[in-house]
């Protein structure tokens, strides 16, 4: 169907070329060709014909092209990928009209010019060499046309993505409650060890002994049966008083609590709202860095944690790099196809913040890279903390 819509339109088409069935598929002149309708000023796809004749498109117009030529149109299509730059999007489609085979060579993605030969071909095309189709004419391009070419495309074919927060992708300012870090692991163990060390100097102040049947009695007197009871002794509450400060396991316990109990979770969202697929994309995040506010450079976990660490791995955190004043984050997000969010990251940031950070904003710089484009996505987001 598509073939057949192709020619219904006018006879000069500056994005349609009917190729000579006669001629060679495989060649450097469809090499240039190729390059040429690929740099015109035309919106959309461009096409070339196999089988038809230009002058006229049905009846004895239409010549067919044989199996054998199909063979060689596909590896046509490899050199082809081969051999020019940027990349392109190429893709035969074949069809019978009036029982005779049709192929046409669907070139997409064009908005990314000046196009040009990637590499030397044969003695009379070189690396570097560049043309443009204009109408009925192909004609070569200097490198100071192939600039004009890229700066038209720049501004004819611009990259728009949306970068926001979580699945907003129009939301350039979040808003975020500091959380209260004011009572990790080892404050609660000091305060219990202190409360239990004052209650047991009490009883023996009342009791004239420290014995444990008649302290539980007078703790369960003062605090109710449902109140928990301390029964290590004085001795081994003051050594773990003392000692507190080294123990690994509070240290361990304290890093959970405050980079991933209390640590902000961040996500952001990218959705390409161009016109086509942007092709293995990355993105870079540049945070500041302070006293106050940090990105986590790994995930924490809790001493009780029973997964191996081939599974705290597997969670996927990105690639995080803390230097002295900046952090910067990198991932890697694939293919973006058109107007279909897409979460930055499949395990969410960490932020690890101070109350100080209160009624203060954080900027985002990002820088967004596709292959298929010559120039970058950049911006800045904000969050604002309360």
């Amino acid at each position: 169907m598509l073939l057949q819509e192709l020619l219904q339109t006018p006879e000069i088409s500056p994005n349609i070329l009917f190729w000579n069935s006669l001629e060679e598929q495989t060649g450097e002149h469809l090499i240039q060709e190729v390059i040429g309708l690929a740099n015109a000023a035309v919106d959309g796809p461009r096409y070339i014909f196999f089988g038809v004749n230009t002058g006229s498109r049905e009846g004895e117009g239409i010549v067919g092209i044989s199996e054998n030529t199909i063979a060689s149109l596909k590896k046509a299509r490899r050199i082809i990928l081969r051999h020019v730059k940027p990349v392109l999007e190429l893709a035969f489609i074949f069809d019978r009209i009036e029982g005779k085979l049709v192929g046409v060579l669907e070139i997409d993605g064009c908005d990314n010019a000046p196009y040009v030969v990637r590499k030397d071909f044969s003695d009379t095309l070189s690396g570097g060499q560049c043309w443009v189709r204009e109408g009925s004419k192909l004609r070569a391009v200097d490198p100071l046309e192939a600039e004009q070419i890229r700066n038209r495309g720049a501004r004819e074919h611009p990259v728009l993505v949306k970068i926001g927060f979580y699945e907003q992708p129009e939301c350039e300012l979040l808003e975020l409650t500091v959380p209260d870090t004011s009572n990790p692991p080892s404050s609660r163990e000091q305060t219990e060890i202190k409360e239990a060390l004052d209650w047991k100097e009490k009883a023996h102040e009342t009791l004239g002994t420290i014995n444990t049947h008649i302290s539980r009695l007078l703790h369960v007197r003062e605090h109710g049966p449902d109140a928990p009871f301390d029964d290590r002794g004085v001795d081994t509450l003051n050594e773990l008083q003392s000692n507190m400060e080294g123990e690994e396991d509070l240290a361990d316990a304290d890093n959970y609590y405050y980079f991933e109990e209390q640590a902000l979770k961040l996500n952001l969202v990218a959705c390409n709202t161009g016109k086509h697929r942007l092709r293995n994309t990355s993105i870079k995040l540049v945070f500041p860095r302070s006293r106050d506010f940090d990105v986590v450079d790994h995930l924490y976990t809790s001493p009780d944690d029973t997964r191996s660490q081939h599974e705290i791995d597997m969670a996927d955190y990105p690639e995080v790099q803390q230097l002295d004043d900046t952090v910067i984050v990198h991932t890697v997000l694939g293919d973006l196809e058109r107007n279909v969010p897409r979460p930055l990251f499949s395990s969410a940031l960490r932020l690890a913040v101070k109350p100080e950070v209160r009624g203060k904003e954080v900027s985002i710089k990002y820088s967004l890279k596709a292959n298929n484009k010559n120039s970058d996505v950049s911006g800045r987001l904000k969050i604002k903390f309360s």
